[in-house]
């Protein structure tokens, strides 16, 4: 994966959860952010993924970021599962 740097909009975070997940009611990133939790909706991308594309102001400190995606499925099943994460560098870090 290449470096991610602040402020980068059109980053695309596809997470494979192993599974299908085409029938969750709830797809979402759960996401920790320089001790700050945000979320991000997100959509099902090829029954196994979640997915996301950043968006101004997604990326805008630098640092490490988790996320959980957070799922709910109409047979009652819901919660985060497993963590991801990434680092977002600065601007003029090489």
């Amino acid at each position: 994966m290449a470096k991610i740097y602040v402020e980068t909009v059109g980053v695309i975070i596809l997470i494979d959860m192993g599974t299908d997940i085409s029938l969750a009611s709830t797809h979402e990133m759960i996401v920790l952010k320089d001790g700050e939790e945000t979320t991000w909706d997100s959509e099902v991308y090829q029954d196994n993924y979640l997915k996301y594309t950043t968006q101004d102001g997604d990326l805008d400190v630098a640092g490490t970021y988790i996320i959980h995606p957070n799922l709910e499925f109409t047979n009652g099943w819901s919660g985060v599962t497993k963590p991801v994460s990434f680092k977002v560098h600065p601007k003029w870090k090489q």
